[in-house]
């Protein structure tokens, strides 16, 4: 004799939970804060899905069980979980920072981007290194060591346990001062970076973009300086300066990438690495020694050895976005 499978009553008793749980929100015993861990569970629901599989498809007493305990820790993880760091409760905090130039001369500064939006420009007051307002979820970590040379590290690292970036208005406002020298290096999140370095004295600067488009504004120069740029899955924009002495190595991702060259600029392109994008250039750039169907090469600007200021691009890699000189 056939033997049929029994109804499962796993879904009446999630039902039921999803009901509970709505109640217990609205009296508040739950928070409204701490729903906003809720999608950081999404893999409970894959784990009680193939329990109900295994076990509620064979058994109603099962199905039942795999519901009721899959609703008690959902409802014991939104209660008690931000108090036993299990997860964060959504709290959204500011910090607003502030460093003086004092005896410095020069700066090395690292700046490790989270899931907000960024912005960084010049500061107009003369007396300071840094200001900055962050708003941030965990803790923020910020070191500034060293007198003649000035050493800022800047992050936001996560709680010990779960923790879910949920205010869409939260955003880092960074300035940086025009007059010292600095070495710059940023590690982008996930976020936005809009990044007006224009005004900037850059000895050196590099930047490995998360997942957040990317928009650069480079400053011209009195001594030449490096730039080393990896793009990620956003688009990248890049703004060259009319005048400097600059030498780029770039590294594509998944974004396109447009760079805008100031008309008369002395530039030197080479791609090493078109990768699987298209690759656009203008009429005014020649060139010089062209293989892959046009897509790896050298090209160069009239005149460009003789030129006073110099602008030296390097391709590693492409990635797979298209690349664009306007």
């Amino acid at each position: 004799m056939e033997h049929r499978p029994s109804r499962s009553l796993f879904w009446p008793v999630v039902l039921i939970g999803v009901g509970v749980v709505w109640l217990l929100g609205t009296m508040g015993v739950i928070p409204n804060a701490n729903f906003a861990a809720l999608a950081s569970l999404w893999p409970l629901i894959l784990i009680v899905i193939g329990l109900d599989i295994l076990i509620g498809r064979r058994s109603v007493v099962g199905g039942a069980l795999v519901g009721l305990i899959a609703v008690a820790l959902v409802v014991f993880f939104l209660i008690a979980g931000p108090s036993l760091g299990l997860a964060t409760s959504g709290t959204l905090k500011t910090e607003t920072l502030s460093s003086e130039i004092g005896t410095a001369t020069v700066a090395d500064i690292t700046l490790n981007f989270s899931s907000q939006p960024v912005t960084l420009s010049e500061l107009t007051d003369k007396t300071s290194l840094l200001k900055g307002e962050i708003d941030y979820y965990g803790t923020l970590n910020y070191k500034e060591s060293g007198d003649d040379t000035r050493r800022i590290r800047l992050e936001r690292s996560g709680n010990s346990g779960i923790t879910f970036d949920w205010d869409p208005n939260a955003r880092w406002d960074i300035g940086l001062t025009p007059n010292l020298p600095i070495d710059l290096t940023i590690d982008g999140g996930s976020g936005s970076s809009d990044l007006d370095l224009s005004q900037l004295r850059l000895i050196e600067f590099t930047i490995d973009q998360g997942s957040g488009s990317l928009d650069i504004q480079l400053p011209a120069s009195t001594q030449p300086y490096r730039a080393a740029i990896t793009g990620g899955s956003g688009s990248m924009n890049i703004t060259f300066p009319p005048d400097g002495d600059i030498t780029v190595r770039l590294n594509g991702g998944s974004g396109s990438v447009y760079l805008d060259i100031p008309a008369g600029t002395a530039v030197s392109l080479e791609v090493r690495g078109a990768g699987s994008g298209s690759v656009n250039l203008p009429d005014w750039l020649q060139a010089d020694r062209v293989y892959r169907d046009g897509k790896e090469g050298t090209w160069k600007t009239a005149g460009f050895d003789q030129a006073a200021h110099k602008l030296t691009i390097i391709c590693d890699d492409l990635g797979s976005g298209s690349f664009n000189i306007e």
